[in-house]
């Protein structure tokens, strides 16, 4: 095996003046402030307040962004921060290309992980336990563009970036953290931009939107989406309140177990902090199905925790959470948690249930199903008309189930089984107590995101599109450094 790359290698060189290295030597802050300058007068003149300011944010992201072709882990930090503030963009310049963005800033990291890989021949630093089952489920996807019954190829296109790109970062992070340290950085930062999202979400539950996040929700015709029961629903910088609400419950749930394995008192109020946090952002954004990755959540952790002690804990939460669902109250975030016991009492869940029972035999007919994007927004987009155009996807299995065909759901609901036992498997091999937290806490929260998939999406929407493929990543690169650590030790 050739050692690994350094600053001085031949191909650390030729992948440096790839990356624009000449850019990112230190230049003279006048000089620097003329060039931003000239190009905000430019971009004034000849295309407006945007065109400068897209010009000006060019020169400033230009950098970093070419960086990563060189260096992964600048790459992954910014989609990390990317899936928590994009939406931010979209918000204040309609039609800013953002998906193309992402998925430009995925390729260079590619291409630069490749040909680094290509020059050791060390292809198997790519193996990891759930290689297998994701390059599956990524020629299964590609092979989507024979599909007879899809109805449009042009929505293939646009939908299989995401599908297969996002992923690419489970792979960039696996090949390119170093240890354990790397690890906790990252998932550090994750919690850091998970508390910043909650405390925006907090803000907008008290004082309301800001002008221009108002502007969108009027320009784009989602007041329905976030007004609901005389309320405003808290977003935070995400997308919509569904999947921030989905991230601040899980967030939560992994700020409330690390609690118990920290050992100082400064981490413990840290970790107590920011779980009070991700819990009030989860409560005022008013999704039910975040409530319910709480309970489930735990009663994995008892489960796999093998402690007997903790049993007794489930029968205690079960009587709690009958008593919540029982008890009066007139407080509109009580009665919210209330009517995700009282589903069959609502008219979206009788809506969505006549719709599953109307599309499950269309779906056994098609093990294959009709094509990526041949329902939601992309086939109202590309095949209007159509029966699946027509069709709302009202949760990740079901879009799956769709699209993919019950073959697709299979081999999408092995990648969660194979990620819990897997991971499940390693956790119980772990001998440091100080790396648990993290992989107890994501491995926790997988059950809980598979049952929500049944009643929205969560591994198939921006930003756990790109979240999710970063927590299984966690996952397995602690238990791999985790190992190589205790060996060394012993």
């Amino acid at each position: 095996m050739k050692p690994e790359l350094t600053s001085k290698s031949k191909a650390s060189k030729i992948t440096h003046g790839i990356a624009g290295g000449y850019l990112l030597q230190p230049i003279p802050k006048v000089i620097a402030m003329v060039l931003l300058t000239a190009l905000g007068i430019f971009g004034t003149h000849f295309g407006g307040f945007k065109l400068a300011i897209i010009l000006m944010l060019a020169f400033i992201a230009l950098p970093p962004v070419l960086a990563v072709v060189w260096k992964t882990q600048i790459g992954i930090y910014i989609l990390i921060t990317a899936s928590f503030f994009l939406s931010i963009g979209l918000r204040l310049i309609p039609n800013l290309p953002i998906g193309m963005s992402i998925d430009f800033l995925i390729l260079l990291m590619l291409i630069g992980k490749g040909f680094r890989i290509q020059f050791n021949r060390d292809w198997s630093r790519l193996k990891s336990p759930l290689t297998v089952i994701i390059l599956i489920w990524v020629m299964y996807n590609l092979s989507q563009i024979a599909n007879p019954w899809a109805a449009s190829r042009a929505a293939f296109f646009y939908v299989i970036r995401p599908a297969v790109g996002y992923l690419m970062l489970y792979f960039l992070i696996w090949d390119s953290v170093k240890g354990t340290k790397e690890v906790n950085n990252i998932f550090n930062y994750v919690l850091f931009l998970g508390w910043i999202a909650a405390i925006w979400g907090i803000y907008q539950f008290f004082f309301g939107y800001f002008g221009w996040e108002m502007a969108h929700i009027i320009r784009t015709d989602t007041i329905h989406l976030v007004f609901n029961h005389g309320r405003w629903r808290s977003f935070g910088p995400v997308g919509g309140p569904a999947q921030y609400g989905i991230i601040m419950a899980s967030l939560a749930c992994i700020a409330g177990n690390s609690f118990f394995y920290k050992e100082s008192v400064k981490d413990k109020v840290l970790m107590a902090f920011l779980f009070f946090c991700f819990l009030l952002a989860m409560v005022y954004s008013g999704t039910r199905a975040s409530f319910v990755i709480i309970p489930i959540f735990y009663f994995i952790k008892v489960i796999i925790s093998r402690n007997k002690k903790l049993y007794l804990t489930i029968i205690l939460g079960i009587i709690g959470l009958v008593i919540l669902a029982k008890v009066p109250s007139n407080n509109y975030q009580i009665q919210r948690i209330q009517s995700v016991f009282k589903a069959n009492e609502d008219k979206s869940y009788q809506i969505r249930a006549a719709n599953r029972k109307m599309i499950t035999p269309w779906i056994l007919r098609h093990p294959i199903g009709g094509g990526l994007g041949s329902t939601g927004v992309w086939g109202q987009r590309f095949s209007p008309g159509t029966f699946l155009a027509s069709f709302p996807p009202d949760s990740g299995v079901i879009r799956v189930a769709v699209e993919l065909g019950w073959i697709g759901l299979i081999i999408f609901v092995l990648i969660y089984l194979q990620a819990f036992f897997k991971g499940t498997k390693g956790l119980w091999q772990m001998e440091t107590r100080i790396h648990k937290d993290k992989v107890e806490s994501i491995i926790c929260c997988l059950p809980a995101w598979g049952l929500v998939e049944m009643g929205q999406e969560v591994a198939g929407v921006f930003p756990m599109s790109l979240l999710f493929w970063v927590f299984l990543a966690i996952i397995f690169t602690t238990l791999k450094y985790e190992k190589i650590e205790t060996e060394t030790d012993n």
